[in-house]
């Protein structure tokens, strides 16, 4: 099964297999499947194509960037 996952290191969405840990672009094993409020992510691709800010459509917060932590 194919689920968009989002890189909570450099914020990338993508589609992953469902037992996928790694994130393609940087390969941090930080893939999550839902917004801290149990959203899934499988708007954000289409949002993101429509070039709109990305905001969760259960709880308003907007998902943008990549964790502080990360320096490519």
């Amino acid at each position: 099964m194919i689920v968009t996952k989002r890189c909570s290191v450099c914020g990338r969405f993508r589609h992953y297999a469902e037992d996928d840990v790694y994130c393609m672009p940087c390969g941090n094993n930080t893939l999550e499947t839902a917004h801290a409020c149990g959203r899934g992510y499988e708007y954000a691709l289409d949002a993101r194509n429509e070039g709109t800010s990305l905001h969760c459509p259960r709880c308003g917060k907007a998902l943008k960037g990549r964790s502080a932590e990360f320096d490519p």
